[in-house]
């Protein structure tokens, strides 16, 4: 013990000598110290609970504590009401801004290398305070993925350093939702035994501590449709309290905020998709717009509850829309049971607190930062690039909608929408699925072994945020799409049998039972019960019947020429104003928004013969109107441009096919006025919210067939 005490002395003497030869100006915390902390006059109970998660994080990171004390302080704390003021005068900081932005805070290293942070209120200060945890390795998912941060030696911040931020929304926050098969059988078997509400005391306090870090303030307090009688209780409500957040109760109630009357809501269609948007009046109104946006849904045409498959590329276009529309006061996420939903809870969150420096960004390289701050730097790019092709394959079709069965249909409806049936795919497409599911997951397990020997510590975590919804993903994929080539009398690899081809079919439907007892035996049962493999006890997740069908297999017919919404080589844009694919975003991962009066052009050459006319299909996003309707119009050659709407009435029949494939799609017959050379077709949006994603050009002799 007496030699442990003279190395941890000697370790701190040789740190504490290092950080005293640094420039008078840097601001260097060494391990093993005393932090000396000058609180001003913000005494609320959000900056103590914000205290007292950055000392938890000094001692896990630098194994230092904290002392409050006017004596030579390193760190000082307050509000641009108080003392905050004079001391960003001090260093020369101008800060009047602070006096115009709520929740707003300024990060700033003075000439004596003290650091101050300074808030605009008690919240801006709590979120300076959360941001010097960022900033030390913690992460804000620290708890709720296991993110064990890497202690250090030392930690610094330049002379002159600053960072001024504030919040683009006004109020941010989560709704919990369908947590019948996740969040409550975790909390009744693991954490709360005895809770007596659908969400209690334990588990609330660390849902509002990663809101805190996440920078959300706002709670919607209706869970599975009823109210939630924890924040009726004096404990409930003060809990809220000291973690600056505000209590509502939902989409349909008001929120409950003083002072705040209750702003025009615009909703998601529960695919991701805002159905509406305010109108030019509703957006100059005092009481101010907001959205509410879906990252898991339960409900028609099908659930999507399991692997957190909700498309962050869709969530950024969307979001960005809204916020172009001033739908700006209030952004609520349906996020489910939180996990396996981090990263689209870690994007909506800094969206709502800066959308530009996110668009800025890019939502690749944003996932990559994530990866990075999670995971691990060394292979956050590769991490973001595996989880970028996880995405766009479930974008195409999550894993919860390959059976093709419905839920929510009426019982006398011609179809049985429990039964399995295949998907609308040729052959072709279900191999080249299948191929690119197969690299994934050697990548991944290539990958796996690597992070464990390199970030052991970091296990965990990505076994939460990566392997298991990867694993799970390319298994459920597996289980239907070999099952669907059986079906036909088709074998996977030619050197099997179509028995062999089910079998594989029977093993992947095993391994996510695998995968899910192994996800909640994590950090010795800590997770039990918060993953279920099968949410809803839908047919979906049943093993697949081993049935026959006579039937072929479709084929996709032929293409004269396709196009991505975004294909560079073959579009030219026009109009006014530039225009700029979202990477990622799409079946295509190439789509295309094209504003109002503007237009692209796709060429190419073909000699059509006597054909009178040629096959187009467009597929669009199934997004819906920004103002009366949803137009755009087409033109080969020069010819007479047809104009088609597009947008489906949620709910309607057309409408469920959309978004269930992720697409819209117009067909049209062109006529050929140029039979030979080269085509010219040239898309032209007549309203906003048009996003061109693939489009295919065809001879009606291939169609006809």
């Amino acid at each position: 013990m007496l030699v442990q005490k003279m190395k941890s002395f000697v370790v701190t003497l040789v740190m504490t000598s290092i950080a005293l030869t640094l420039q008078a100006g840097a601001f260097v915390l060494p391990a093993h110290s005393t932090v000396r902390v000058l609180l001003g006059d913000e005494k609320q109970a959000v900056v103590t609970t914000a205290l007292d998660l950055l000392q938890s994080d000094l001692q896990r990171v630098l194994d230092a504590t904290l002392k409050y004390t006017s004596r030579s302080p390193q760190i000082l704390v307050g509000t641009v009401d108080g003392e905050a003021d004079e001391w960003l005068a001090a260093a020369g900081i101008e800060s009047s801004w602070l006096h115009r932005s709520g929740q707003s805070y300024i990060l700033a290293v003075n000439a004596k290398g003290q650091l101050i942070v300074a808030g605009s209120d008690a919240y801006g200060v709590a979120y300076g305070l959360m941001e010097l945890s960022r900033r030390l390795g913690v992460s804000p998912l620290e708890w709720w993925a296991d993110v064990v941060p890497e202690p250090l030696e030392q930690w610094s911040l330049p002379e002159g350093f600053t960072s001024r931020q504030s919040p683009n929304v006004s109020f941010r926050g989560i709704q919990l939702g369908d947590i019948e098969w996740g969040l409550r059988p975790w909390m009744a078997r693991t954490f709360e035994p005895d809770g007596v509400f659908p969400v209690d005391q334990k588990t609330m306090r660390r849902i509002f501590e990663l809101m805190l870090r996440q920078r959300l303030n706002l709670f919607w307090t209706s869970v599975d449709g009823a109210p939630n009688g924890f924040f009726d209780t004096k404990v409930g409500r003060a809990m809220a309290n000291a973690y600056g957040i505000f209590l509502g109760r939902g989409i349909h109630d008001p929120i409950n905020i003083a002072g705040l009357e209750d702003p025009y809501m615009i909703a998601d269609d529960g695919f991701g998709y805002l159905t509406h948007f305010p109108t030019p009046e509703q957006s100059a109104s005092d009481k101010g717009c907001g959205v509410y946006y879906h990252a898991s849904y339960r409900g028609a045409p099908h659930d999507y509850l399991w692997l957190g498959t909700a498309s962050p590329f869709l969530m950024c276009q969307q979001l960005s829309e809204a916020m172009y529309h001033d739908a700006s006061r209030v952004w609520v996420l349906n996020v489910g049971d939180i996990k396996p939903l981090e990263y689209q809870l870690t994007l909506f969150s800094d969206m709502a607190w800066d959308i530009q420096s996110v668009r800025d960004l890019s939502v690749g390289r944003h996932l990559e930062e994530f990866f990075a701050q999670n995971v691990g730097r060394d292979v956050a790019r590769l991490l973001s690039i595996y989880m970028k092709e996880f995405y766009h394959l479930s974008f195409q079709c999550k894993p919860e909608h390959l059976a093709g069965t419905r839920v929510g249909e009426t019982a006398d409806s011609a179809v049985d929408w429990n039964q399995v049936r295949d998907l609308p795919w040729s052959e072709r497409f279900i191999r080249h699925r299948l191929d690119r599911y197969d690299l994934m997951r050697r990548n991944i397990e290539w990958l796996s072994d690597s992070i464990y020997r390199q970030y052991p510590s970091r296990r965990d975590a990505f076994f939460e945020l990566v392997e298991y919804p990867v694993q799970a993903a390319i298994n459920q994929n597996l289980k239907y799409l070999l099952a669907q080539l059986a079906r036909h009398n088709h074998s996977w690899l030619a050197s099997e049998s179509v028995a062999q081809t089910w079998r594989r079919s029977d093993l992947a439907h095993n391994e996510v039972q695998k995968l899910t007892l192994r996800y909640n035996a994590l950090r010795h049962d800590k997770w039990q019960g918060i993953l279920s493999s099968n949410p809803a006890s839908l047919q979906v997740f049943q093993p697949v019947p081993h049935t026959l069908v006579t039937s072929s297999l479709r084929s996709d017919p032929p293409a004269i020429a396709s196009f991505y919404g975004a294909s560079y080589q073959a579009s030219s844009f026009s109009g006014g104003g530039v225009l700029d694919p979202v990477l990622g975003l799409g079946a295509s991962i190439r789509a295309m928004p094209v504003p109002k009066e503007c237009n692209v052009t796709y060429k190419y050459r073909h000699n059509y013969g006597r054909d009178k006319s040629t096959y187009v299909e467009v597929r669009l996003l199934p997004t819906h109107p920004i103002e009366e309707q949803q137009r755009f119009s087409l033109s080969l050659d020069g010819s007479e441009p047809q104009i088609f709407t597009y947008d489906a009435e949620v709910g309607s029949e057309e409408w469920k096919k959309n978004v269930l494939r992720n697409y819209a799609v117009v067909r049209a017959y062109l006529p050929i006025t140029r039979p030979a050379g080269e085509h010219e077709i040239v898309v032209t949006a007549l309203d906003d919210g048009v996003v061109v994603d693939e489009l295919f050009v065809r001879t009606t002799a291939a169609i006809e067939r």
